[in-house]
């Protein structure tokens, strides 16, 4: 399973699209995700997939 979710700042992401530069690929050396919510979504993300595929009640909080 592939699981995606944002990483990128907001302003860094605005930012590339007004100059047409893309973001630096999570392979590339330049990659620069914001920690917190990046982890924060990922763990509340997994963990309701993790309890919907064993048929618990998953609510994300």
């Amino acid at each position: 399973m592939m699981f995606n979710i944002g990483v990128y700042d907001l302003d860094a992401r605005t930012a590339a699209i007004k100059s047409g530069t893309p973001l630096a690929g999570n392979h590339s050396a330049l990659f620069a995700s914001v920690p917190k919510p990046t982890i924060q979504t990922g763990i509340i993300a997994m963990t309701v997939a993790v309890l919907n595929a064993f048929n618990q009640r998953a609510k994300a909080p």
